[in-house]
């Protein structure tokens, strides 16, 4: 387990310059707050700590080696880990939201919305290079580059879920028959499964590129 301890020592380094990532986001928001008078964006915050939530349980699983090496403690945490993984990369939908608003000029409103994606899919990959380390070193760096290949293509799948079916992370607990249900419909009826398998394949695809260039970027 040396990798992870090395991994563990980074974590502090990238921690601070997400923070302060975070907090350009943030002054952003309340400078187009001021000029707007609107609250309208801050649900950006919301989904912004929701893609931070990934990235807090490898940093803590990193930690703590012993919850690795149990399988009892380990497999829980890593499903739970990969159900919350979507809202980091769900972000990136916002932009659905752009739209003209004359106390700001559009550019503005452009840099908001990048910088909060920006920074929620760095959420992301920094958790998703957390995970690979640590599955390389219980399983194998093949087994776990197989397996991010699974998590890339479920995180995009929760991505329709979220924007299109409108689920979110927790209504596997507070719905989970609907949730099967239309998980089945959006695979097999014609007027869903086009879009769930282009949205799976497509961010799927972005999300495997994007992880393995942040992967290799401090080999």
């Amino acid at each position: 387990m040396k990798t992870i301890q090395i991994l563990s020592l980074r974590i502090f380094r990238h921690s601070g310059l997400l923070l302060l990532l975070t907090a350009f986001c943030i002054s952003l928001l309340v400078v187009r707050a001021a000029l707007t008078h609107s609250l309208f964006f801050f649900f950006l915050v919301w989904n912004l700590f929701l893609a931070y939530t990934p990235l807090a349980i490898t940093s803590i699983l990193i930690n703590k080696v012993q919850w690795i090496e149990n399988k009892r403690y380990f497999y829980p945490i890593f499903l739970f880990w990969l159900l919350l993984l979507p809202n980091a990369p769900y972000i990136i939908t916002d932009f659905i939201h752009l739209q003209r608003e004359l106390a700001v000029p559009v550019w503005f409103d452009v840099l908001l919305l990048i910088s909060f994606s920006v920074s929620g899919l760095l959420f992301g990959l920094a958790s998703m290079k957390h995970m690979f380390q640590i599955l390389a070193a219980k399983l194998g760096t093949l087994r776990a580059k197989l397996i991010m290949v699974g998590v890339c293509l479920l995180s995009a799948y929760g991505i329709y879920l979220g924007r299109y079916l409108r689920y979110n992370s927790w209504d596997i607990l507070h719905k989970p028959m609907k949730l099967v249900t239309d998980i089945f419909a959006s695979l097999t009826d014609p007027n869903y499964y086009k879009a769930s398998i282009g949205i799976t394949l497509g961010f799927g695809t972005l999300l495997y590129l994007l992880f393995s260039l942040y992967n290799d970027s401090d080999n």
